[in-house]
C-alpha cells in the first residue's frame, strides 16, 4: 500500500471522511489533523474507499489512526490484516466508544489510556450564558474586562482584519523556530492557518478592546460539534480569555450540540483552565497495541 504525506490539497477529501465518521474527538477534524501533520509526519492512503492515516510520535514510533469509512469495523479489520508487520500494529488516540472495534481480538489487544489527550467537551448553553453559581468566576472576569475598557467588540475574522490578527499573534504569542519543539511547531501552525484560510476554511472571531486586538479564536464545525482549535488572548488584559470563550461560543456554537475545546496535553495550568468551565464530559482516548499470536 502506498502512503503519501498529507498536504493542504488533501483537505477536501479528508473533510468528506470526517463528516462521514462523525468521531467527536478533535483528532478527526481538519484542524486537529492537518495543523499537526508535519510535526507528526502524517501519511495517508485510500484503498477500497477506506481512508487510512498514520503518524510517528516524538520517539519515531509508528501509529495508525482509526480508518475512516462507513463500516468502521470492517475497515479496521482490513487495516489490521493488511498492514500489521510481524503480526503487530498499533493505533493511537482511539476514542473510548470505538474500543469495541477490537473486542473480537481478545488477548491479542493491549489498551493504554492516553490521559493527557482526553478532549474537554462542553454544553454550548453553558459557555454561551455562563449561568449559575459555578460560572461566577468567569462572569466576574468578564465584568472586569468590560469595566476596564471604554469600548469592546467581537467581530468575525475576515480578509480585512486578518493581517492585523496575524501581526498581533506574531507580536504577542509566537515562539522562535526550534527543532522538535511543540511550542515552536504550534506557532508555525497558527501562522499557516492564518496564511491559508482559503484552505482551512476555519471559523474565526476577533476580540477588540478600545480599538486594539486583545484576542482571537479559530475553529470548525463538523456535524453537531464545534471544535475550538486556536485560542489566544492578551493575559495582561483582565478577563480577555473569559470574554473570548464566551463570545466565540455565542457566535458559532448556538446551533451545535457540543463544543470540543480539545486536550490539556498534560499541562496543569491548561487542565485547570479547562476544568473551570465544567465540561459536560471528557472524551478519553487510548493506544491500542495488537500482537497476533
Amino acid at each position: 500500500m502506498r502512503f503519501e504525506a498529507l498536504t493542504l490539497a488533501d483537505i477536501p477529501a479528508f473533510r468528506r471522511y470526517f463528516a462521514l465518521a462523525q468521531m467527536k474527538t478533535c483528532d478527526y477534524s481538519v484542524g486537529g489533523m492537518f495543523m499537526w501533520r508535519d510535526y507528526f509526519r502524517m501519511e495517508y492512503a485510500v484503498e477500497n474507499d477506506i481512508l487510512i492515516s498514520r503518524l510517528k510520535n516524538e520517539n519515531g514510533e509508528l501509529y495508525y489512526n482509526l480508518p475512516l469509512e462507513a463500516d468502521m469495523r470492517a475497515a479496521t479489520s482490513y487495516v489490521i490484516s493488511t498492514l500489521a508487520e510481524n503480526g503487530r500494529i498499533s493505533f493511537c488516540t482511539v476514542p473510548q466508544d470505538k474500543l469495541s472495534l477490537f473486542d473480537t481480538l481478545g488477548d491479542a489487544v493491549t489498551v493504554t489510556e492516553q490521559a493527557s489527550y482526553a478532549d474537554y467537551v462542553y454544553a454550548p448553553t453553558d459557555l454561551i450564558t455562563l449561568a449559575g453559581k459555578k460560572f461566577a468566576g468567569q462572569r466576574n472576569q468578564i465584568s472586569q474586562f468590560k469595566r476596564g475598557v471604554t469600548h469592546w467588540e467581537f467581530l468575525p475574522l475576515s480578509a480585512e482584519n486578518l493581517p492585523a490578527v496575524r501581526a498581533y499573534y506574531g507580536r504577542t504569542h509566537a515562539y522562535a523556530p526550534a527543532p522538535n519543539d511543540s511550542r515552536s511547531a504550534e506557532s508555525n501552525m497558527v501562522f499557516e492557518v492564518l496564511d491559508r484560510m482559503e484552505d482551512y476554511q476555519m471559523l474565526g472571531g476577533v476580540l477588540y478592546a478600545d480599538g486594539c486586538i486583545v484576542g482571537f479564536s479559530l475553529g470548525e464545525k463538523i456535524g453537531d460539534v464545534l471544535y475550538t482549535h486556536i485560542e489566544k488572548a492578551d493575559r495582561t488584559c483582565k478577563g480577555a480569555y473569559q470574554m473570548l470563550v464566551q463570545q466565540f461560543s455565542a457566535m458559532y456554537g448556538a446551533d451545535v450540540s457540543l463544543i470540543n475545546r480539545e486536550e490539556d496535553m498534560g499541562d496543569p495550568g491548561l487542565r485547570a483552565a479547562k476544568l473551570s468551565y465544567h465540561p459536560q464530559m471528557q472524551l478519553k482516548k487510548y493506544i491500542v497495541d495488537i500482537q497476533m499470536p
